[in-house]
């Protein structure tokens, strides 16, 4: 007959184990995906873009050229935004436009985003451009896409994709 005993510490220490292993599993299983499959223009990517590791302009125009866009060479516009803590109307609408694309400004409340924005020389798929200027703008914070718009000179902002 053979008997083993534990004691308490080895419990204690078998206990941890098995909790720590549950919580990594539990935050690789929750962790939130940050590729997505998308539309741009009625044309669906079936690959998926990656809408973080945004880190510099060259990443932002990676990005949208992984969409079809062709822009300028330069943004002909990179700020820091701060998005309020209390949307007026116009920022309501604005946020509206960001939501049917499977955004949300409201998370960003009282954050300081980075804004690009680049004059588009090409649209994705056959779309022809308009004869006055389109400007893509991306928003990115901490690395990671969280809005954009396409702005057509005359024309109401429309979304870039469709999420």
């Amino acid at each position: 007959m053979f008997i083993c005993s534990l004691r308490a510490s080895k419990i204690k220490f078998l206990l941890s184990a098995i909790i720590c292993a549950v919580i990594v599993v539990s935050v690789i299983v929750l962790l939130p995906d940050t590729e997505h499959t998308v539309t741009v223009n009625g044309t669906q990517y079936d690959s998926k873009i990656k809408f973080d590791g945004i880190k510099s302009e060259a990443d932002v125009r990676m990005f949208a050229s992984e969409l079809g866009y062709v822009l300028e060479e330069a943004p002909i516009e990179h700020c820091e935004v701060k998005i309020p803590s209390k949307m007026d109307a116009v920022l309501e609408k604005y946020n509206d436009l960001q939501k049917s694309q499977g955004f949300n400004l409201a998370k960003y409340k009282n954050k300081t985003v980075h804004r690009y924005t680049y004059i588009v020389k090409g649209l994705p798929g056959e779309e022809k451009l308009p004869e006055k200027d389109a400007l893509l703008t991306i928003i990115v914070y901490r690395d990671k896409v969280v809005g954009g718009d396409l702005f057509f000179e005359g024309i109401e902002v429309k979304p870039f994709l469709t999420a």
